[in-house]
């Protein structure tokens, strides 16, 4: 803790491409199952091992990745990139192996032209559920790829100004 105020984070986002299913069970609670495709743990291994060369580049004295195995290095004295990528590829990105996170779930709600192809109407009011109106980046068609802020932003504005037309 004495050296928290000199560490830093590397967050590392990817577009994964498989997905996962969200069910209901007897109860009416949601059940969500996904696990990280190969292809998908791939492109995460990439920025994992990305992050460690901007860190060691920036000056870092100790690199370690969120794998619950403790996968780290000391630039220059203990251990090295390439041995820091081999030991984070053999600890895996499976459930229970790696900490991993959602930011901005994208396309889970989408907006579209009809109640067949999407979750809301193009203003972003719930088709099947009456005065719910969606307004993050569950109402985007699919993923982006990139850090979808400014997107977010105006169609919370977007939505929130055709809600308020409609209530008027």
């Amino acid at each position: 803790m004495l050296d928290f105020a000199r560490t830093n984070a590397v967050g590392i986002i990817t577009r994964d491409r498989d997905s996962g299913t969200v069910g209901v069970d007897k109860a009416g609670e949601p059940i969500v199952k996904y696990r990280l495709s190969r292809r998908d743990a791939e492109h995460l291994h990439t920025g994992v091992v990305g992050a460690a060369d901007i860190l060691e580049a920036a000056g870092a004295r100790r690199i370690f990745s969120g794998h619950q195995a403790g996968v780290g290095y000391t630039p220059g004295t203990d251990g090295d990139r390439d041995g820091f990528a081999a030991a984070a590829r053999a600890a895996g990105y499976g459930p229970g192996q790696c900490s991993l996170g959602a930011l901005h779930i994208m396309g889970s709600a989408r907006m579209g032209g009809s109640a067949d192809m999407s979750a809301t109407d193009p203003d972003g009011a719930c088709w099947e559920v009456p005065n719910v109106v969606v307004a993050d980046a569950s109402c985007f068609p699919t993923s982006s790829g990139v850090n979808p802020m400014v997107t977010i932003e105006a169609i919370g504005h977007m939505n929130a100004r055709r809600l308020t037309a409609r209530l008027t």
